[in-house]
């Protein structure tokens, strides 16, 4: 047996008595029985070498780990597991503080450390919430899986921002690839810490579980040295990954990526962008986007300015909707009356030349969006909007459009007289609650 080699076996064949004595020999020789067969007076043994289980790699994580704080508990920085409870809070209100939290998710956050968990805490936004998780998880090269759990949040749809961005990563506007989320933007985070993180973890997903006992037998499950089963899942502790941590921090870049609008990706792109290689300042960045829009609405006022137009009027209609579900009975007079002088300038605009057209129909909405807002001067919430960031970002629309106007082909009358309007609208809006700005 001493010349056996590891992944081979040999056959012996003894008198039933000397079995106690075949298993002393075998396990002096480092060996192991891995088959016994008899007939009452002889057995035959199948015999192989022990083979040494492979030491488990554990590595200290990071100086200065969890590089960021926030909602959670610290518990075993060797373990193989971090937990994620989904937190449901009103859209546009921060994530509250750990003693306010509601009794049943401080429950799985609890038991989720007293099983055994390195971390674990709540989630809120699809933002700079999972930028601190990144963080906090590549800072230690232990953390090998992430449990994702507790009741999806409204609006936010932070859970499915999680799975998509373990999925499918983000694109070249670091938008989280097939995420339901609303601003699933994650600007303020390094590339490599996102692809870092999510080669070193591994889903298990338990969004809207939220039994406690489940939660406790998943991550147990996790750092078993044997595989376990768990759900659809084969789990056990692989040890750290195979590259050291990453000292990973928020930027604060972007400090408010929830008011960043869809049209304005390219531009927040380019500025983190010029900021990281450190050439090109980004007022230059600024300028160069500002002519870049007023090509693109010199070019809207072409033959395609009808399908221009209709998309841009779709998209009012569609955020007036949302508006309209938030107004109190107060709002339907004012918006009555906004609704009888829309019918009549409709029936003149077709007369008009398309340049006037173009802008009378990027103003022709803040009509109702600031009645409706007005009216809503009270913090609303509904399909992830707040009445401060509505403001924000109809404020923003109102300086790019106006951006536009300084820049189009029109008569001084004509342009005075859609500046006039337009700068009605900014002042009525500019009374109203904002979001502080970063």
């Amino acid at each position: 047996m001493k010349e056996l080699a590891a992944k081979s076996a040999i056959e012996v064949v003894f008198y039933a008595p000397l079995r106690e004595t075949m298993e002393e020999i075998v396990a002096e020789e480092n060996c192991e029985i891995v088959q016994l067969d008899g007939d009452g007076e002889t057995l035959k043994a199948t015999i192989k070498k022990k083979v040494p289980a492979p030491e488990m790699l554990k590595v200290p994580p990071i100086v200065d780990y969890p590089t960021e704080e926030g909602c959670f508990l610290r518990g075993n920085d060797y373990s193989p597991v971090a937990v994620v409870v989904l937190l449901n809070a009103p859209y546009g209100i921060l994530p509250p503080e750990v003693q306010s939290i509601p009794p049943e998710i401080e429950k799985l956050v609890r038991m989720a450390i007293e099983t055994g968990a390195a971390l674990s805490g709540t989630l809120q936004t699809e933002n700079i919430g999972i930028e601190k998780i990144i963080c906090n998880v590549v800072g230690n090269p232990n953390v090998r899986y992430l449990v994702l759990c507790g009741k999806e949040v409204a609006g936010h749809q932070a859970g499915s921002a999680v799975k998509a961005l373990l999925a499918n990563g983000i694109n070249e506007k670091r938008t989280i690839i097939g995420s339901q989320a609303v601003t699933p933007y994650l600007f303020n985070i390094a590339l490599e810490a996102i692809e870092r993180f999510r080669k070193q973890v591994t889903l298990v997903d338990l969004v809207g579980e939220m039994d406690s006992q489940v939660v406790v037998k998943a991550v147990w499950s996790c750092y078993q040295e044997e595989p376990t089963v768990f759900k659809e899942h084969m789990l056990r502790d692989p040890g750290a990954y195979c590259q050291t941590g990453i000292p990973a921090r928020l930027t604060g870049r972007v400090a408010h990526p929830e008011a960043v609008e869809e049209w304005e990706l390219g531009d927040v792109i380019k500025k983190i962008e010029a900021e990281e290689e450190g050439e090109v300042p980004v007022s230059a960045i600024a300028d160069k986007a500002r002519g870049k829009r007023r090509d693109e609405v010199k070019e809207a006022i072409e033959p395609g300015l009808l399908t221009f137009l209709r998309k841009r009027l779709i998209k009012v209609s569609e955020e007036l909707a949302d508006i309209a579900k938030l107004l109190p009975e107060e709002a339907e007079v004012a918006l009555a009356r906004v609704s009888d002088m829309e019918e009549r300038e409709v029936k003149v605009a077709v007369e008009e030349s398309p340049t006037i057209l173009f802008f009378k129909n990027q103003l022709r909405g803040f009509h109702s969006v600031i009645a409706g807002l007005e009216a809503c001067n009270q913090d609303i919430c509904h399909g992830g909007k707040t009445l401060p960031l509505a403001v924000n970002r109809t404020i923003k629309r109102l300086e790019k459009i106006k951006g536009d106007l300084e820049q189009a082909a029109l008569s001084a009358d004509e342009r005075n007289s859609l500046m006039a309007r337009l700068e009605l609208y900014l002042r009525r809006a500019e009374a109203l609650p904002q979001e502080e700005s970063p």
